[in-house]
């Protein structure tokens, strides 16, 4: 009977990690993975906690746009995060393209303890490339297009 217990307590808390970590990075679930807006300005502040980056993008009307870029194994893989951190400087200009916020109806249908309205000026990072071309980086080709989205 202990054995049982254990076994079944030992499966609650590999579904409760399970889901804490499908809820941590649930991407999907807050950004509209079928539609992309790109995004050119200069980085005004950058924010590195693995594993994610908050960079602050300021448009030439004023406008600043967060960009939230959680790929950072690509990074690693395509030149390590020294070349990143190198090229993604205060005042750099770069060109991002990323996932704008689902509507708030559809997030709050699948995730009803969201309260807030998303901030229409944050993006899930895609792609990243400084305007003069001496860095860039892309997310996978096959996590680019979820197939939901083929078609639309």
């Amino acid at each position: 009977m202990s054995t049982r217990i254990a076994v079944g307590f030992g499966a609650l808390l590999l579904i409760a990690s399970a889901l804490s970590v499908s809820a941590h990075h649930s991407h999907p679930l807050f950004y509209d993975q079928c539609k992309s807006v790109t995004i050119d300005g200069r980085v005004e502040n950058i924010q590195r906690k693995n594993p994610h980056v908050w960079i602050d993008l300021k448009t030439g009307d004023g406008t600043t746009y967060h960009a939230e870029w959680t790929s950072l194994e690509g990074v690693i893989r395509s030149g390590g995060p020294g070349s990143a951190r190198d090229a993604l400087t205060a005042e750099a200009r770069v060109v991002v393209t990323g996932n704008p916020p689902r509507d708030p109806a559809r997030i709050r249908a699948s995730y009803p303890a969201f309260k807030d309205d998303p901030d229409p000026r944050i993006v899930d990072v895609i792609q990243i490339r400084r305007m003069d071309d001496s860095w860039s980086w892309a997310r996978r080709p096959d996590a680019a297009t979820p197939p939901q989205c083929v078609g639309k």
